[in-house]
């Protein structure tokens, strides 16, 4: 046999539990003009337009999922990013049989649990104990199945005291953990999971992440819809990145969550960007907003300010690691020779984050020609999660401002650290006088 052959023979025997062909789903867009808010008369009449004429006007649609192809293999986690929009729920939703592709085909071998909306099917008035027995039926379990699971049901879901009351009656955290363990326990083949554990206590939330551990132990097969990448690089053997609903990749999942996040972070540069270039100068007494101010003599002006990476790259999305230059570019309008610069950094909600200047560092700047760029290096910002921006200014050693620029460049950090505040500084534990080692 030779080796195309036995590739071919191989990847036959795979058993594929999804199979995707062709498949596009789009939706009719309802948007209204804003003419077409009228009068209840010309609301009647048009009612009476001829078929004809609303056969001939176009409805604009959306393509929420284009010419899908894909086969996910039975026992495999398999998990979906994507920005807002990209399809992930769409998706789902076409596995699950809630939507009808518009092209295309899927195939779904085996009983799939969906905690996608959980609780959708529930009736208000019924009491948990009824809507129970109802999901169990819908989800195929007979009568008999569902009343020896129905005490595990019920535990799992710390719902015993209120079992029979009407499901109206719960809060959102109640709701969710009966529709979450009903669907658990149902033998499903394939878990479908859409955001659903971004809500609830966090005891019941790690509760369910273990059932879904023991459910993949079991051989089950998981696909994984969230913007926790952390939680598909653990869980998935596989990441799949929707953008416009189409794969833009697949694969390991580190290696496609780190091109996902570069390319997110290249379009957060793109719109950082874009509001640098269209922002206008405000008055110096609204200085309290995050927009550029201006003001001083302009004895000496900044022309230009510039941020690089340790690469220099000009950039506005970092990480706390990160170091960055700040180029301040100069010219001279009268002349001068007290001269200081100074930088500074604040929270995008006007919070003071860092600032210091030549005469702080006592750094000799030397002669100063007409023009010229003085450049400052920050080697580690140590700055988390968040928005910020950059002061820059040229003045005196008294302060007498010759140019001040409130936040003249807009940047980004981005992190997955938890830590909490805005600085993570460089840092080292001990126990009985020995360092621990980071795990």
């Amino acid at each position: 046999m030779n080796r195309s052959a036995a590739r071919a023979q191989s990847a036959s025997s795979v058993d594929y539990i999804v199979d995707i062909v062709g498949l596009s789903k789009s939706f009719q867009r309802r948007t209204r003009s804003k003419g077409s808010y009228t009068t209840l008369k010309s609301s009647l009449l048009n009612i009476f337009r001829s078929a004809k004429t609303r056969a001939e006007q176009k409805t604009p649609t959306t393509v929420a999922i284009k010419d899908l192809t894909m086969r996910i293999p039975r026992g495999s986690s398999i998990g979906l990013i994507g920005r807002n929009g990209s399809g992930k729920s769409t998706f789902l939703k076409l596995v699950t049989g809630i939507y009808k592709p518009s092209h295309g085909s899927v195939s779904v071998l085996g009983r799939v649990a969906a905690l996608i909306e959980l609780g959708a099917g529930f009736h208000p008035d019924f009491t948990g104990r009824e809507n129970l027995m109802l999901a169990g039926v819908m989800h195929g379990l007979s009568r008999q199945t569902i009343l020896e699971r129905f005490d595990e049901i019920v535990a799992f879901a710390e719902l015993e005291n209120v079992i029979d009351d009407p499901v109206r009656t719960y809060s959102s955290g109640m709701f969710m953990r009966l529709g979450f363990s009903v669907a658990v326990h149902t033998d499903p083949d394939i878990l479908l999971v859409d955001e659903v554990l971004a809500v609830g206590d966090a005891g019941f939330v790690a509760k369910c992440k273990d059932k879904i551990n023991e459910l993949r132990r079991q051989g089950k097969t998981l696909i994984l819809v969230t913007h926790d990448l952390d939680s598909v690089e653990r869980w998935c053997d596989e990441a799949i990145w929707l953008h416009q609903g189409e794969v833009k990749d697949r694969g390991n999942p580190r290696r496609v969550i780190d091109a996902y996040r570069q390319f997110i972070e290249k379009g957060e540069e793109r719109q950082i960007l874009d509001v640098e270039e269209h922002r206008t100068v405000v008055d110096s007494e609204k200085i309290g907003t995050p927009e550029l101010a201006r003001w001083g003599s302009r004895e000496v002006e900044i022309s230009s300010v510039k941020v690089f990476d340790a690469d220099s790259a000009e950039k506005r999305v970092f990480h706390p690691d990160d170091g960055i230059s700040i180029e301040i570019s100069y010219r001279f309008n009268a002349s001068q020779s007290d001269v200081v610069f100074g930088v500074g950094i604040n929270r995008i909600d006007g919070l003071q984050v860092f600032g210091t200047n030549t005469s702080i560092d006592r750094v000799s700047l030397g002669a100063l020609g007409d023009e010229g760029v003085i450049r400052c290096d920050l080697r580690r910002l140590g700055l988390l999660d968040g928005a910020y921006t950059i002061d820059v200014a040229a003045h005196r050693e008294d302060g007498y401002p010759f140019d001040y620029q409130q936040a003249v460049i807009h940047f980004s950090i981005r992190s997955d650290n938890k830590v909490v505040g805005v600085v993570s500084p460089e840092r080292a534990w001990s126990h009985n006088d020995r360092e621990c080692v980071c795990v």
